[in-house]
């Protein structure tokens, strides 16, 4: 009896494939039902520390930024006290003044960075709780809040890309494969939690529709011995034991 053989064409198309899967089973480890509540943890004491660290930044350079708005005000009453504020050759004022409107203008910036990094904050504080205590409901403020920031970083990408910033990372094509690749990372981490998310929400209605009320006897009705499967009035209120003994104890 012959026995069938096997090409080297599909003996190469079974290593590829088997190459193929574990490549892929590898790539969805971290959201594996065994591997995802690790995987979510990690990711939200990394968004926390992300989140703090961008808040310090901001509120750092909001700092300078009031303090060279203070400078540049002194500058200019120095200068028109000395005379020198409206000298035709140096045109002073002009400099000032475009001085102050750029400080200005970088003041109120750096404001508004400050309320979205404050807003991250404190979403990724409610992450980290919501998946440490298993709340779903407290992981639901930082999905809406990263995926809004998504949508604003992919707008922001296509406003910024006739600036200095692409000349720097040496044309568009190296400009748009950065951003979009942090873009990218950013949506798998929003992944992660969204799937650690509706898996809680799973395991909340399984518990849900898995808990039967059991019956609570009168006070009076409990029998003097107590038998299997019995309830009985303990400390902390009716109690269900699977032992003849009160409280559970053999």
């Amino acid at each position: 009896m012959l026995l069938p053989t096997v090409s080297g064409q599909s003996a190469a198309g079974c290593k590829w494939k088997n190459c193929c899967r574990r490549s892929w089973e590898m790539l969805m480890a971290p959201v594996s039902p065994k591997n995802l509540r690790t995987t979510a943890l990690l990711t939200s004491i990394y968004q926390l520390l992300i989140s703090h660290c961008a808040l310090f930044l901001v509120l750092l350079g909001l700092a300078h930024a009031e303090q060279m708005c203070e400078v540049l005000e002194l500058d200019i009453l120095d200068q028109k006290d000395n005379g020198f504020y409206n000298m035709s050759p140096f045109h002073n004022d002009l400099r000032l003044q475009t001085a102050a409107q750029l400080a200005v203008a970088t003041e109120n910036l750096l404001y508004v960075m400050a309320g979205i990094a404050g807003t991250y904050a404190l979403s990724a504080i409610f992450l980290f709780f919501g998946v440490f205590k298993n709340r779903p409901g407290l992981i639901i403020p930082w999905l809406v809040v990263e995926f809004l920031l998504m949508i604003g970083l992919g707008a922001l990408v296509f406003m910024l890309r006739d600036t200095k910033i692409v000349q720097l990372l040496g044309g568009q094509v190296p400009y748009f494969i950065i951003c979009y690749i942090l873009i990218c990372m950013d949506y798998c981490k929003w992944y992660v939690m969204h799937s650690f998310y509706q898996s809680l929400r799973t395991m909340n209605k399984l518990r849900e529709i898995a808990t039967v009320a059991i019956p609570c006897p009168a006070p009076g009705a409990i029998p003097y011995r107590f038998q299997r499967e019995h309830m009985y009035l303990g400390s902390n209120g009716y109690k269900h034991i699977l032992t003849e003994s009160p409280d559970g104890q053999c």
